[in-house]
Protein backbone atom coordinates (compact mmCIF):
# COMPACT_ATOMS: atom_id res chain seq x y z
CA UNK A 1 0.00 0.00 0.00
CA UNK A 2 2.38 2.64 1.01
CA UNK A 3 4.72 1.59 -2.29
CA UNK A 4 1.59 1.97 -4.28
CA UNK A 5 1.11 6.04 -2.56
CA UNK A 6 4.74 6.64 -3.75
CA UNK A 7 4.19 5.25 -6.61
CA UNK A 8 0.77 7.62 -7.45
CA UNK A 9 2.69 10.68 -5.50
CA UNK A 10 5.61 10.30 -8.09
CA UNK A 11 3.29 9.74 -11.11
CA UNK A 12 1.56 13.37 -10.14
CA UNK A 13 4.49 14.75 -9.41
CA UNK A 14 6.03 13.25 -13.34
CA UNK A 15 2.29 15.29 -14.23
CA UNK A 16 2.70 18.27 -13.03
CA UNK A 17 6.28 18.51 -14.05
CA UNK A 18 5.32 18.13 -17.31
CA UNK A 19 2.55 20.17 -17.63
CA UNK A 20 4.86 23.30 -16.38
CA UNK A 21 6.98 22.46 -18.82
CA UNK A 22 4.65 22.63 -21.59
CA UNK A 23 3.02 25.53 -20.51
CA UNK A 24 6.60 27.59 -20.17
CA UNK A 25 7.43 26.28 -23.53
CA UNK A 26 3.91 27.22 -24.83
CA UNK A 27 3.98 30.79 -23.23
CA UNK A 28 7.77 31.74 -24.23
CA UNK A 29 8.43 29.48 -27.22
CA UNK A 30 5.22 29.80 -29.26
CA UNK A 31 5.10 30.59 -33.15
CA UNK A 32 3.70 33.80 -33.08
CA UNK A 33 0.06 34.95 -34.77
CA UNK A 34 -0.83 36.97 -36.85
CA UNK A 35 0.09 40.46 -36.48
CA UNK A 36 -3.10 42.38 -35.41
CA UNK A 37 -4.96 44.18 -37.78
CA UNK A 38 -4.52 47.91 -38.59
CA UNK A 39 -7.40 48.95 -36.37
CA UNK A 40 -6.34 46.71 -33.79
CA UNK A 41 -2.90 48.25 -33.49
CA UNK A 42 -4.44 51.81 -33.72
CA UNK A 43 -7.04 51.37 -30.59
CA UNK A 44 -3.85 49.61 -28.51
CA UNK A 45 -1.33 52.07 -28.67
CA UNK A 46 -4.25 54.84 -28.75
CA UNK A 47 -5.29 53.51 -25.51
CA UNK A 48 -1.41 52.67 -23.80
CA UNK A 49 -0.27 56.04 -25.23
CA UNK A 50 -3.47 58.43 -26.14
CA UNK A 51 -0.67 61.43 -27.04
CA UNK A 52 0.42 59.44 -30.12
CA UNK A 53 -3.09 60.20 -31.38
CA UNK A 54 -2.50 57.81 -34.32
CA UNK A 55 -4.37 58.05 -37.29
CA UNK A 56 -2.92 56.06 -39.72
CA UNK A 57 -0.99 52.83 -39.80
CA UNK A 58 2.08 52.69 -42.85
CA UNK A 59 3.17 49.70 -42.74
CA UNK A 60 4.26 46.52 -40.72
CA UNK A 61 7.68 45.90 -41.09
CA UNK A 62 9.24 42.20 -39.88
CA UNK A 63 12.09 42.73 -38.03
CA UNK A 64 12.47 38.91 -37.37
CA UNK A 65 9.70 36.38 -36.14
CA UNK A 66 8.59 38.32 -32.99
CA UNK A 67 9.63 41.74 -33.99
CA UNK A 68 7.45 44.02 -35.57
CA UNK A 69 8.60 47.77 -36.42
CA UNK A 70 5.31 49.95 -36.98
CA UNK A 71 5.57 53.45 -38.90
CA UNK A 72 2.57 55.24 -38.17
CA UNK A 73 1.06 59.28 -38.77
CA UNK A 74 -0.97 60.76 -36.18
CA UNK A 75 -3.75 63.31 -36.28
CA UNK A 76 -2.05 66.10 -36.09
CA UNK A 77 0.65 64.99 -38.69
CA UNK A 78 3.16 63.52 -36.73
CA UNK A 79 5.10 60.92 -38.35
CA UNK A 80 5.55 58.33 -35.58
CA UNK A 81 7.21 54.52 -34.86
CA UNK A 82 6.05 52.00 -32.72
CA UNK A 83 8.16 48.37 -31.26
CA UNK A 84 6.32 45.11 -30.77
CA UNK A 85 7.34 41.75 -30.09
CA UNK A 86 5.73 38.62 -29.53
CA UNK A 87 5.80 37.79 -26.01
CA UNK A 88 4.03 35.52 -23.70
CA UNK A 89 2.10 34.02 -26.51
CA UNK A 90 0.46 37.59 -27.72
CA UNK A 91 2.09 40.55 -29.67
CA UNK A 92 2.26 43.00 -26.97
CA UNK A 93 3.71 46.92 -27.85
CA UNK A 94 7.39 47.81 -26.46
CA UNK A 95 7.80 51.49 -27.30
CA UNK A 96 6.10 54.14 -29.09
CA UNK A 97 7.42 57.44 -30.31
CA UNK A 98 5.45 60.35 -32.49
CA UNK A 99 8.75 61.07 -34.03
CA UNK A 100 10.80 59.12 -36.16
CA UNK A 101 13.92 60.65 -36.05
CA UNK A 102 16.51 57.38 -36.23
CA UNK A 103 16.96 54.94 -33.59
CA UNK A 104 19.39 51.91 -33.00
CA UNK A 105 17.10 49.29 -31.84
CA UNK A 106 19.35 46.38 -30.30
CA UNK A 107 17.57 43.09 -30.26
CA UNK A 108 20.02 41.39 -28.12
CA UNK A 109 22.48 43.42 -26.44
CA UNK A 110 24.73 41.48 -26.82
CA UNK A 111 24.57 40.16 -30.16
CA UNK A 112 25.07 43.05 -33.10
CA UNK A 113 24.20 41.35 -35.84
CA UNK A 114 20.47 41.75 -34.00
CA UNK A 115 20.70 45.46 -34.28
CA UNK A 116 18.68 47.32 -36.47
CA UNK A 117 18.42 51.19 -36.98
CA UNK A 118 14.66 52.25 -37.46
CA UNK A 119 13.66 55.66 -38.83
CA UNK A 120 10.77 57.27 -39.89
CA UNK A 121 11.14 60.97 -41.40
CA UNK A 122 8.43 63.85 -41.90
CA UNK A 123 8.15 64.46 -45.60
CA UNK A 124 8.35 68.17 -44.61
CA UNK A 125 11.86 68.11 -43.77
CA UNK A 126 12.80 67.26 -47.19
CA UNK A 127 15.29 64.18 -46.65
CA UNK A 128 15.99 62.88 -49.88
CA UNK A 129 18.97 60.13 -48.43
CA UNK A 130 20.84 60.01 -45.20
CA UNK A 131 24.55 59.02 -44.14
CA UNK A 132 24.69 57.15 -41.43
CA UNK A 133 28.03 56.42 -39.61
CA UNK A 134 29.90 54.73 -37.35
CA UNK A 135 32.35 56.07 -35.99
CA UNK A 136 35.11 55.67 -33.03
CA UNK A 137 36.94 58.19 -32.22
CA UNK A 138 41.16 58.06 -31.77
CA UNK A 139 43.06 58.68 -29.14
CA UNK A 140 45.16 57.61 -26.46
CA UNK A 141 45.03 55.39 -23.81
CA UNK A 142 48.08 54.92 -20.77
CA UNK A 143 48.45 52.22 -18.72
CA UNK A 144 51.44 51.47 -16.62
CA UNK A 145 53.36 53.72 -18.24
CA UNK A 146 52.91 52.08 -21.46
CA UNK A 147 50.80 54.47 -23.76
CA UNK A 148 48.67 53.11 -27.16
CA UNK A 149 47.61 54.89 -30.01
CA UNK A 150 43.61 54.24 -30.66
CA UNK A 151 42.85 54.68 -34.54
CA UNK A 152 39.84 56.21 -35.99
CA UNK A 153 37.16 53.89 -37.54
CA UNK A 154 34.56 56.02 -39.51
CA UNK A 155 32.29 53.92 -41.35
CA UNK A 156 29.26 55.19 -43.53
CA UNK A 157 26.14 53.91 -44.73
CA UNK A 158 23.70 55.74 -47.44
CA UNK A 159 20.03 55.36 -47.20
CA UNK A 160 17.69 57.01 -49.47
CA UNK A 161 13.95 58.72 -48.64
CA UNK A 162 12.74 59.35 -51.97
CA UNK A 163 10.40 56.17 -52.31
CA UNK A 164 9.23 55.68 -48.14
CA UNK A 165 9.32 57.88 -45.51
CA UNK A 166 10.66 54.80 -43.17
CA UNK A 167 12.74 52.18 -43.17
CA UNK A 168 14.60 49.28 -41.15
CA UNK A 169 18.32 48.95 -41.71
CA UNK A 170 20.03 45.70 -40.35
CA UNK A 171 23.10 46.42 -39.02
CA UNK A 172 25.65 46.22 -41.74
CA UNK A 173 28.23 43.18 -41.28
CA UNK A 174 31.42 45.38 -41.51
CA UNK A 175 29.94 47.45 -38.77
CA UNK A 176 28.60 44.00 -36.81
CA UNK A 177 31.99 42.21 -37.36
CA UNK A 178 34.08 45.08 -36.29
CA UNK A 179 31.92 45.74 -33.26
CA UNK A 180 32.09 41.70 -32.50
CA UNK A 181 35.77 41.91 -32.36
CA UNK A 182 36.07 45.17 -30.20
CA UNK A 183 33.67 43.80 -27.74
CA UNK A 184 35.81 40.46 -27.34
CA UNK A 185 39.35 42.07 -27.04
CA UNK A 186 37.89 44.72 -24.74
CA UNK A 187 35.96 42.13 -22.39
CA UNK A 188 34.21 38.79 -24.07
CA UNK A 189 31.22 39.30 -20.56
CA UNK A 190 29.96 42.71 -21.67
CA UNK A 191 26.33 42.79 -21.03
CA UNK A 192 23.92 45.70 -21.90
CA UNK A 193 26.40 48.26 -21.25
CA UNK A 194 27.91 46.93 -24.72
CA UNK A 195 28.91 50.02 -27.07
CA UNK A 196 28.00 52.71 -24.45
CA UNK A 197 30.20 55.38 -25.50
CA UNK A 198 31.11 55.84 -21.97
CA UNK A 199 32.23 52.39 -21.40
CA UNK A 200 35.89 52.41 -21.79
CA UNK A 201 36.55 49.14 -23.24
CA UNK A 202 34.63 50.02 -25.93
CA UNK A 203 37.07 53.18 -27.18
CA UNK A 204 34.27 55.53 -27.30
CA UNK A 205 31.70 53.88 -29.99
CA UNK A 206 29.00 56.15 -31.29
CA UNK A 207 26.45 55.98 -34.46
CA UNK A 208 25.20 59.33 -35.99
CA UNK A 209 23.80 60.40 -38.82
CA UNK A 210 23.67 63.48 -41.35
CA UNK A 211 19.98 64.07 -43.35
CA UNK A 212 20.40 65.70 -47.33
CA UNK A 213 17.88 67.40 -49.15
CA UNK A 214 17.83 67.02 -53.09
CA UNK A 215 20.21 69.43 -53.60
CA UNK A 216 22.92 67.31 -51.19
CA UNK A 217 22.63 70.22 -48.92
CA UNK A 218 22.15 69.01 -45.08
CA UNK A 219 18.53 69.22 -44.39
CA UNK A 220 17.35 70.90 -41.36
CA UNK A 221 15.17 68.33 -39.60
CA UNK A 222 12.56 70.20 -37.73
CA UNK A 223 9.29 67.90 -37.85
CA UNK A 224 11.23 64.86 -36.96
CA UNK A 225 12.83 65.21 -33.51
CA UNK A 226 11.23 66.33 -30.21
CA UNK A 227 8.30 64.04 -29.69
CA UNK A 228 7.14 62.26 -26.88
CA UNK A 229 7.22 59.03 -25.82
CA UNK A 230 6.28 56.13 -23.81
CA UNK A 231 7.68 52.55 -22.96
CA UNK A 232 5.45 49.59 -22.05
CA UNK A 233 8.22 46.81 -21.82
CA UNK A 234 11.53 45.30 -22.02
CA UNK A 235 13.53 47.02 -25.04
CA UNK A 236 16.90 48.62 -25.95
CA UNK A 237 17.17 51.55 -28.29
CA UNK A 238 19.90 54.00 -28.35
CA UNK A 239 19.89 57.36 -29.60
CA UNK A 240 21.96 57.95 -33.00
CA UNK A 241 23.37 62.08 -33.03
CA UNK A 242 22.34 64.16 -35.70
CA UNK A 243 25.78 65.17 -36.95
CA UNK A 244 27.31 67.53 -39.66
CA UNK A 245 29.60 67.28 -42.36
CA UNK A 246 31.86 69.28 -40.66
CA UNK A 247 32.39 66.49 -38.06
CA UNK A 248 33.53 64.08 -40.95
CA UNK A 249 36.82 63.38 -42.25
CA UNK A 250 37.30 62.85 -45.63
CA UNK A 251 39.97 61.75 -47.38
CA UNK A 252 42.90 63.27 -48.24
CA UNK A 253 43.03 64.16 -52.24
CA UNK A 254 45.72 62.37 -53.76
Amino acid sequence: MLNKRFVLIGLVGVFIILTAAAWFYWVNFSKPASFPANEQLIERMNKVFPTAAVKSIQDHVQVDERHVFVPFVSEEGRYGVSYWEWKKNKWKLLHIDNAGVPRLWKINSNDPSTFYIVWNSHPDDKVSYMKLYFIRDRGFQGHDGIETYIPKIQLEKKVTLTDKSYGVLPMPADWSAIMKSLQQAGNPNISDRLFDSVFPNINNLHFGFIPFDQSNQEAVIMNSVNGSSFTNGDINLDYISILSKSEIEEPLEQ
